[in-house]
């Protein structure tokens, strides 16, 4: 990547509110390390993810929860601190990718040119819209690594790929193990605010409050140094590098 590497992550979240609530921690600390980030969001989760305007507007329509959630999201994104958001606005339950859609997410993917890419736990049969999400992710990564991706465009290394928080609260059942985890506690509360522009979903807090402090209790343990926040994710490619990564410890082990 040279002496100037990117600075930019792509977040790609299947619904409205997915990219918030499972690393909107991490996103906040990344901004604030003067990073751009860029967030897709597939679809609104009209259908699958307003609970709450469907309670509240009984003859609602699609259309207008679809408007609701968009703006949620756009508020969310800004107190975050997020660069670029795209609203895509595929129906959910059930998201279908086909080709011409991963072909979209290519295109940006070598637009972009992330450096991170974070996208959903790749098992979650209780929400089959993350699995598809994250497959067609991972195809649009493997398609934009490939010569002929597009023609006369520069193909794109592979990125990091991180792959974020599961259907909550069955982690188990999904068989979510993460294998790094974020220390947000500097960034928690930025990312309750912008949970909290989700009026659609008012459990959100409550569940990603639950987790990020059950996350933390299992970095602390991995660190031995006190984290009361973390975001949990598994790392999809290998690292490669010139020294092994290191686990940021108060003190080395003895």
């Amino acid at each position: 990547m040279g002496t100037n590497p990117s600075k930019d992550m792509l977040v790609v979240s299947a619904h409205a509110a997915d990219f918030c609530t499972r690393a909107g921690g991490t996103i906040a600390k990344y901004v604030k390390a003067g990073w751009n980030v860029s967030v897709i969001v597939l679809t609104f989760g009209e259908k699958g993810e307003s609970g709450g305007y469907w309670k509240e507007h009984p003859l609602g329509t699609l259309e207008d929860c679809r408007t609701v959630r968009l703006e949620e999201a756009r508020e969310a994104a800004s107190v975050l601190g997020v660069s670029a958001i795209e609203f895509y606005g595929y129906n959910d339950y059930p998201l279908f990718m086909d080709e011409e859609r991963i072909l979209r997410l290519t295109r940006r993917m070598l637009e972009i040119r992330p450096r991170i890419v974070l996208t959903h736990w790749i098992e979650d049969p209780l929400n089959r819209d993350h699995s598809v999400a994250a497959e067609s992710v991972i195809r649009a990564i493997s398609s934009a690594a490939q010569l002929g991706a597009l023609p006369n465009t520069k193909a794109h290394y592979f990125p990091d790929v991180y792959l974020f928080e599961s259907t909550v609260p069955h982690a188990e059942f999904n068989h979510f193990q993460p294998n790094t985890f974020i220390d947000i506690e500097d960034t928690f509360q930025t990312k309750l605010a912008a949970i909290g522009k989700f009026a659609c979903q008012p459990q959100l807090i409550f569940y990603y409050t639950h987790f990020a402090a059950h996350r933390g209790f299992q970095a602390t343990d991995w660190a031995k140094r006190p984290i009361r926040y973390a975001e949990g994710f598994v790392r999809y490619l290998p690292y490669v590098g010139s020294s092994f990564p290191l686990t940021e410890r108060t003190e080395p082990l003895t």
